[in-house]
């Protein structure tokens, strides 16, 4: 194996390690509840646009200051659903998504998820109500 090849391997597995979940520094715990919305094609408040697919999250403007772009832009939050909802299939699943927008009508414990991010939380389900507890 060639010194190229080995030290493109070690920057591959280096930036894997930093995408996976269990490199992300937790910082604190939070309980709440999470619902999901659309982006209908518009950018979000921290000024990109995303398909309902990808995973993302709108914060509150208590978390996001009442700014646009909001200080937690970019920022990359684990969920974990702890059940609660109405078929909810997916207690224990987690999700590693990135804040991309705000929720006016979220208080400081509520997320507003893309459809991506809480059907990785409910496994593949959007089902009615649409909130399931989170952690």
């Amino acid at each position: 194996m060639s010194l190229k090849t080995l030290l493109i391997s070690a920057i591959l597995a280096a930036n894997q390690a930093l995408a996976s979940p269990a490199a992300l520094e937790q910082r604190a715990t939070h309980n709440g509840i999470a619902t999901f919305y659309e982006q209908g094609g518009s950018a979000g408040s921290c000024g990109q646009t995303h398909s309902d697919a990808s995973k993302i999250i709108a914060l509150s403007n208590h978390w996001q200051k009442n700014q646009s772009p909001g200080p937690k832009c970019g920022r990359k939050i684990q969920i974990t659903n702890t059940g609660g909802g109405q078929g909810n299939h997916g207690v224990g699943n987690v999700v590693v998504a990135t804040v991309a927008d705000t929720c006016p009508g979220c208080d400081r414990d509520h997320l507003d998820l893309s459809h991506g991010a809480f059907q990785a939380l409910t496994g593949g389900k959007l089902d009615p109500p649409g909130e399931i507890e989170i952690s």
